[in-house]
């Protein structure tokens, strides 16, 4: 039992670094490929994409080769998830490891602030200063704390979210909170409090495909000194989850498709013998319908 053991976990670290390995090397040629691209033209995201599809198909056999399974659909499966999550990964993990997808990302969303502030007007306060005199809940105080973070205002702005967040009756909920969340950790950014900004990027991250925010995230961390180590983790567990329930599917389509076979197989077999057909009916919902006219 425990030479079993042992061979795990020695097992499980071995593929632990060698994903780890080729993940880095993988990494490097997207930064490679950005980088080439960059000198021709400003990047785009396209540009990006155009990278990821070119170098992907070069680690595919390195990626198979650290999944343990013998079940064939379930191998191909969770290669499926490997490879999305690589790709997702990249959208983030390349932040701190490539200067120019860094600053890529960087300006944009600069650009979108910068644009956002040109096109606000002081005259714009007054119409949500009037809101927040006439009906100061949580939805008034957001809005106007938007045109004042667009105004540059950032102490206003701040001061106006956390009054929203105090007077949101779902406070507590993250999902529902999202947007102020949001804002407010920009807020902190502006302010270079990145730590006090990471730790509310952390509170509302979804997990792998919460690409927005793991962006952010990897934005503010890279501005505070922070490395890849720091990286937001992944949802393993529901990746987990993802695979049996695509499993459970295929079983149940399998288990129809078996029955309707066996029913058909029924019926030819009466047809030749001259027999009735016989409708069988056992879903629990005609056997609701039977016991209910039972006991009338």
């Amino acid at each position: 039992m425990k030479h079993t053991i042992t061979v795990l976990m020695t097992l499980s670290i071995f593929l632990i670094i060698n994903a780890q390995s080729y993940k880095s090397e993988f990494r490097a040629e997207i930064c490679t490929c950005l980088e080439e691209e960059s000198l021709k033209r400003t990047l785009t995201d396209n540009a990006f994409k155009a990278c990821l599809r070119e170098t992907l198909p070069k680690y595919a056999t390195q990626i198979d080769a650290q999944i343990v399974e013998e079940d064939i659909d379930k191998k191909f499966y969770k290669g499926q998830l490997a490879r999305k999550d690589l790709l997702v990964a990249m959208q983030s993990e390349l932040i701190y490891s490539c200067d120019v997808y860094y600053d890529h990302i960087y300006f944009i969303r600069n650009s979108k602030k910068l644009i956002a502030r040109e096109n606000t007007k002081e005259s714009d306060l007054e119409k949500y200063d009037q809101m927040v005199a006439l009906r100061p809940n949580a939805m008034a105080y957001f809005m106007r704390a938007k045109v004042q973070f667009n105004l540059g205002n950032i102490k206003e702005t701040e001061a106006d979210i956390n009054k929203s967040l105090e007077l949101n009756t779902n406070k507590d909920n993250v999902k529902s909170t999202r947007h102020e969340l949001l804002l407010l950790a920009w807020v902190y950014e502006e302010q270079e409090r990145y730590a006090e900004a990471i730790a509310l990027y952390d509170k509302i991250y979804f997990g792998d495909l919460d690409t927005q925010v793991a962006q952010l995230r990897a934005l503010a961390d890279r501005k505070n000194g922070g490395t890849i180590a720091n990286i937001a983790k992944t949802g393993v567990i529901e990746a987990e989850k993802e695979i049996e329930t695509s499993t459970r599917r295929r079983e149940r389509r399998g288990n129809a498709s078996s029955k309707e076979i066996e029913n058909k197989t029924l019926e030819l077999n009466r047809s030749k013998t001259g027999q009735p057909q016989v409708e069988e009916k056992t879903d629990s919902s005609t056997l609701r319908k039977l016991f209910k006219m039972g006991n009338g």
